[in-house]
Formats: C-alpha cells, structure tokens, sequence
C-alpha cells in the first residue's frame, strides 16, 4: 500500500510540472513587416493570460540574443 501511495505522489507531482511546464512556453511570432515598412524579426512572446506584469521583458534571456552581420 505504501510504495502504491509514493508511486501516485511521484505521478503526481510529474504531471503537475509537465502542465505547468507546458503553460509557460512562448507563443512563436513570425516576421513581419510593419506599416511604416520595418521589419520585425520573428521572436517569442509570452502566452496572453490578462496579466500585465507576466509578460516576457527586454531583459529576458530569452529575448535576447545577439546577431552578427555577415
């Protein structure tokens, strides 16, 4: 009964950070171009939840990447 109960518990605990794992992804943007004719690169932001706050900054490592001109 006790090793059924800690095999629940680890099932448990494994799909719960699966769900929340899989809730925090990004949604990919393509590029585009912009009415004034600038492009924007494609990029990820934070899935729309209706919080402000909990969206993807200029600070996020994520965003962030350096490109080098050829």
């Amino acid at each position: 009964m006790k090793k059924i109960l800690i095999a629940l518990m680890i099932l448990g605990l494994c799909l719960t950070t699966t769900i929340a794992e899989a809730r925090g992804r990004g949604v990919f943007v393509r590029g585009y171009y912009r009415s004034n004719g600038t492009y924007v690169r494609p990029h990820y932001h934070s899935a729309p939840d209706g919080l402000r706050w909990n969206n993807y900054g200029r600070a996020s490592s994520q965003q962030r990447r350096e490109y080098k001109a050829y």
